[in-house]
């Protein structure tokens, strides 16, 4: 049997979903809320072709909402962070090109489920995030690249 030496692409710790925020969690909840609301007054009015088509348009909707909501998060793979959002993914940076990581709270569209967010500034741009773990998360980073300026 051959040894196979564990790296730091296959440790399971190099995942960290994102941070959910309360607002979030409300956000989601409202449109889970919607949706349901909507399929309730479709059995309500008991017209089977209302039924079928609130639940053919709402179920895929809060899937792919779920799928977002709780699949976002960010790998470190092989000295790259991935930025995940559900199945897709949103972005790929090499670690080597990070300059900084410093707080943020803004509200703009970003792959985080939290308003208390990292904003990784690289090479080529920047992106923000939000990890669970995030004292890990720039420990892991600063241990890929000594170079990055955490600023928390």
């Amino acid at each position: 049997m051959e040894y196979i030496k564990p790296t730091m692409t296959s440790l399971p710790n190099n995942y960290y979903p994102s941070r959910k925020s309360f607002l979030v969690w409300l956000i989601a909840l409202l449109l889970a809320y919607l949706g349901t609301a909507n399929i309730y007054r479709s059995v309500v009015s008991m017209h089977t072709s209302s039924i079928l088509i609130s639940l053919a348009i709402w179920i895929p909707i809060l899937v792919f909402i779920l799928t977002i909501f709780f699949g976002t998060g960010y790998a470190i793979k092989d000295h790259v962070l991935i930025v995940k959002i559900g199945p897709f993914t949103a972005d790929k940076v090499d670690i080597k090109d990070i300059w900084t990581a410093h707080r943020t709270y803004t509200l703009l569209s970003a792959p985080a489920n939290s308003v208390k967010r990292l904003r990784i500034k690289y090479k080529d741009g920047e992106v923000v995030i939000s990890p669970e773990r995030e004292n890990e998360f720039l420990a892991t980073l600063k241990q890929l690249n000594p170079t990055i300026e955490v600023l928390v």
